[in-house]
């Protein structure tokens, strides 16, 4: 049985808070809630993305794959050994409903390929956790109003939930500086 996707709102229910750390709290405008069949990560993203809550999420797992197998080589080296792994998660049959435990979006290390895929910034906002993550190959648009920051928190490593709150764009508009290469670190924990 499928359920709809639900927002929490900070003001009422906070059924996923304890998913985040307790200085965020006051800061979250709302907690967005998707299906949990496996594919609730890549639900998140979707939801991030306006990408719509029915089949989002198999845009976000062909994206993904699309740029692993794109960047071969790129990808090999930043996932090392974990690279046939990921790449054959990320491959998703067109009559696939739910996801197995190894088809599910983990972080960090599908954070950059979340990423990179789609040009954002990704937030983790997972208790004892966090870490931000940036594109790879580009830079994101430099302007506040162009630039995509979809954060994310799990719970008890089952269930993805989005976060939304606009105090993520005041602590991730930084100056974007330079290009991250395969020698830097890939992601930054908070």
């Amino acid at each position: 049985m499928r359920r709809a996707s639900r927002r929490t709102q900070s003001g009422s229910n906070m059924a996923y808070g304890h998913c985040l750390e307790p200085d965020w709290l006051p800061h979250v405008e709302a907690i967005i809630d998707v299906v949990s069949d496996g594919n609730c990560g890549y639900r998140c993203v979707a939801s991030g993305l306006a990408l719509g809550d029915v089949d989002g999420w198999r845009i976000v797992r062909r994206r993904m794959y699309d740029e692993i197998i794109g960047y071969e080589d790129l990808w090999r080296e930043v996932l090392g050994s974990s690279f046939e792994t990921i790449k054959n998660a990320r491959h998703c049959p067109e009559k696939q409903e739910g996801a197995s435990f190894k088809e599910w979006l983990t972080l960090p290390d599908m954070g950059l390929l979340v990423s990179t895929a789609f040009n954002v910034i990704l937030v983790n906002l997972s208790h004892g956790s966090a870490s931000t993550f940036l594109p790879l190959r580009s830079t994101p648009p430099s302007s506040l109003h162009n630039r995509l920051i979809i954060a994310m928190a799990n719970e008890r490593n089952i269930h993805w939930v989005r976060v939304s709150s606009m105090i993520f764009c005041e602590l991730v508009c930084f100056p974007l500086i330079g290009f991250v290469t395969i020698s830097s670190m890939f992601y930054c924990s908070l």
